[in-house]
C-alpha cells in the first residue's frame, strides 16, 4: 500500500509517492499560485493526485496534508496561513471528493514532525520535537508516540515564545519571538547591518548564478572566515538555544529534531547553541537528550504521506 504526501508552500507544492516503510516511489511539484484561491489550486491539486493514480491504481490508499499556518485536523480547514493569504479554507474534504481518496491534514511542522518519527528515529524515539528552520520557525512534537496538537489543534508555535522581552518585531506583528531572532529573515537582517559593502559580499560568497544574499551565502562567508558572518551564526546558535533549553525543561524530549534551510549551517550555530544547552542550571533532561540534523529536504512530505497512510488504514 502506498500513501501520497503533499506539502503546501507558498511558493511551490511538493507530492510524493512513498511506500509504508518510506521509500521514495515518485516525485511532482508546482507553482502554489495561492493568489489565484482554493477552487484553482484544488483543481490542480487533484489532477496532480490523478497522475499519480494512473500510474499506481488501487496500491494508492491515502494522502497526507501539510499546509503551513493554523490547522484545524479535525475538520480538515486550514484557519489561517500568512504565507498563502487564506482564510477558513476546507482542503481535505473537497480533496477527498475530487480524489477518492481518504486524506488528512496537518500542520507542516507536525507532518515533518512525523517524518522525523518514522524515517530520521524509525520510531524508536518516543518523545520528539521537531523544529522546522526556514523564513519562519514550526515546530511539531511527537509525545509518547502520538501527534501532540493541544486543545485546539495549535500546540507547536515554537516560533512565538517570546525569549527577548521588547526585542526584534516577529512577522506574527509581537516582539522578541524565537522566529525574530532565528528565522532567516531575521538572520539575513541581521547580516545586513556588520556587512559593509552587501554587493562585493554577495558577489565574493554566492553561488555561481544565485549572487543574493540568503543564508547559503551567509554560511560560505563564515567557512571563508568572515568574521560578520561567523558572528551572526553564532548569534542565531544563542538565541536558538535560549528557545531550546525552554522547550526542553517542559517537555523533556528524548530527541530534537532541526530540518529546514537554516539548519545546514549546523557548523556554524551548533557550538553556540550546545553551549546554551550546557549551562543550564536543571542538568538531567539536557544530559539525556539527542539534537540531530535532518539533511532530508523533504521531511514534511514524506511525513504528510506516512501519516496519511497511518490515518487512512485505522
Amino acid at each position: 500500500m502506498l500513501g501520497i504526501g503533499i506539502d503546501i508552500g507558498g511558493t511551490n507544492t511538493k507530492l510524493v509517492v512513498v511506500t509504508r516503510a518510506g521509500k521514495l516511489l515518485a516525485h511532482e511539484r508546482f507553482r502554489t499560485e495561492a493568489s489565484k484561491g482554493p477552487a484553482s489550486f484544488l483543481k490542480r491539486l487533484a489532477a496532480a493526485v490523478a497522475c499519480f493514480r494512473r500510474d499506481y491504481g488501487r496500491q494508492l490508499v491515502s494522502i497526507g496534508i501539510g499546509a503551513a499556518g493554523d490547522v484545524d485536523p479535525e475538520r480538515g480547514v486550514l484557519r489561517f496561513s500568512p504565507n498563502l493569504a487564506w482564510r477558513s479554507v476546507k482542503l481535505a474534504g473537497p480533496l477527498e471528493k475530487l480524489t477518492g481518496l481518504p486524506c488528512a491534514m496537518e500542520n507542516d511542522a507536525n507532518m515533518a514532525a512525523w517524518g522525523a518519527y518514522e524515517i530520521e528515529l524509525g520510531r524508536k524515539t518516543e518523545d520528539i520535537l521537531t523544529l522546522t528552520l526556514g523564513t519562519g520557525i514550526g515546530s511539531g512534537m511527537i509525545l509518547a508516540g502520538k501527534l501532540y496538537h493541544g486543545s485546539t489543534g495549535t500546540a507547536g508555535e515554537a516560533g512565538h515564545l517570546k525569549i527577548v522581552p521588547d526585542g526584534r518585531p516577529c512577522h506574527c506583528g509581537a516582539s522578541g519571538c524565537l522566529e525574530a531572532y532565528c528565522g532567516s529573515y531575521s538572520i539575513l537582517a541581521r547580516a545586513r547591518e556588520l556587512i559593509k559593502n552587501e554587493a562585493a559580499f554577495v558577489k565574493k560568497f554566492s553561488a555561481p548564478g544565485k549572487e543574493k544574499l540568503n543564508t547559503i551565502c551567509l554560511t560560505n562567508a563564515a567557512a571563508a572566515g568572515h568574521a560578520g558572518a561567523r558572528r551572526v551564526w553564532a548569534e542565531t546558535g544563542n538565541y536558538l538555544g535560549m528557545g531550546l533549553a525552554g522547550l526542553i525543561l517542559v517537555l523533556n524530549p528524548g530527541c530534537v529534531v532541526l530540518t529546514g534551510g537554516v539548519s545546514r549551517a549546523r557548523k556554524w550555530f551548533m557550538p553556540a547553541m550546545q553551549k546554551v544547552l550546557n549551562h543550564q542550571q536543571i542538568k538531567t533532561p539536557f544530559q539525556k537528550v539527542k539534537v540531530r540534523i535532518s539533511d532530508n529536504a523533504d521531511l514534511g512530505s514524506y511525513g504528510a504521506a506516512l501519516f496519511g497512510l497511518e490515518h487512512g488504514l485505522k
